[in-house]
C-alpha cells in the first residue's frame, strides 16, 4: 500500500519555521507536496489572487499568491489526487470566529474543504509570550508531532472526509499538551 499523498501550504511563507517543522515529521508519514507562497501572506483568509508565478522549489513550489491560491493550484493545478491537505504550522493561534475568518492558515483549509478535499490547519502559540515571535528562535517540533499524531488517529477514525477541515492549536511550550475537541458556535 503506497503512503497517502499530502499537500502542505501555509501563510508565513516558504522560508517559514513553521512549515519546515512539519514538512519534516509529514513526509515520514505521507509522500508530501509543499505549494506555499513565497512570502508572508497572513491575516489574507480566503482571498484569491487574479495572477500568481509558480516557481519550483525542492519540496514542491512557491507561489507569489495567497495561501487558498496554493491550494487551488495544488488540487486542480497538479495531477496528484491528493488524500488531504495541510496548512501550516502558524505562527501564532487561530481561535474565534474573528480570528479564524482572517487567517490565511484556516483560509487555505477552507479552501481544500470547498474544493472537497480534507484539511487539517495548524496553528501553534507559546503558552506566555503567546505569538511565537521572532518564529526562529522557537522549536515547532511539537506542534509538528503532534499534528502527525491527530492526523493518523483522524485518518484512522475516517474522519478526513471530503468537506472536513480540522483548526487545531498547538502549545510550543508546553510538553504534553491536553487534546480537547471544541466546535465553532
Amino acid at each position: 500500500m503506497s503512503d497517502p499523498a499530502l499537500l502542505l501550504t501555509n501563510d508565513d511563507g516558504i522560508d517559514a519555521p513553521g512549515l519546515a517543522g512539519l514538512y519534516e515529521e509529514l513526509t515520514g508519514v505521507a509522500d508530501v507536496t509543499v505549494v506555499a507562497p513565497a512570502d508572508d501572506q497572513s491575516g489574507v483568509g480566503r482571498t484569491r489572487s487574479d495572477a500568481a508565478i509558480r516557481r519550483e522549489h525542492p519540496w514542491g513550489y512557491t507561489f507569489t499568491g495567497t495561501p487558498a491560491d496554493c491550494v487551488a493550484y495544488g488540487l486542480r493545478g497538479l495531477e496528484t489526487d491528493f488524500d488531504v491537505v495541510v496548512s501550516g504550522c502558524n505562527h501564532g493561534p487561530n481561535v474565534g470566529n474573528y480570528v479564524t475568518g482572517r487567517s490565511g492558515t484556516v483560509g487555505a483549509g477552507i479552501e481544500a474543504a470547498f474544493l472537497g478535499t480534507p484539511a487539517v490547519a495548524v496553528s501553534a502559540y507559546h503558552y506566555e509570550d503567546f505569538f511565537p515571535d521572532p518564529p526562529g528562535a522557537y522549536d515547532f517540533g511539537r506542534p509538528a508531532r503532534v499534528t502527525v499524531e491527530l492526523y493518523l488517529r483522524a485518518r484512522g477514525a475516517d474522519i478526513l472526509t471530503p468537506g472536513t477541515l480540522l483548526n487545531v492549536n498547538v502549545p510550543l511550550d508546553v510538553a504534553e499538551p491536553r487534546m480537547r475537541v471544541t466546535r465553532p458556535l
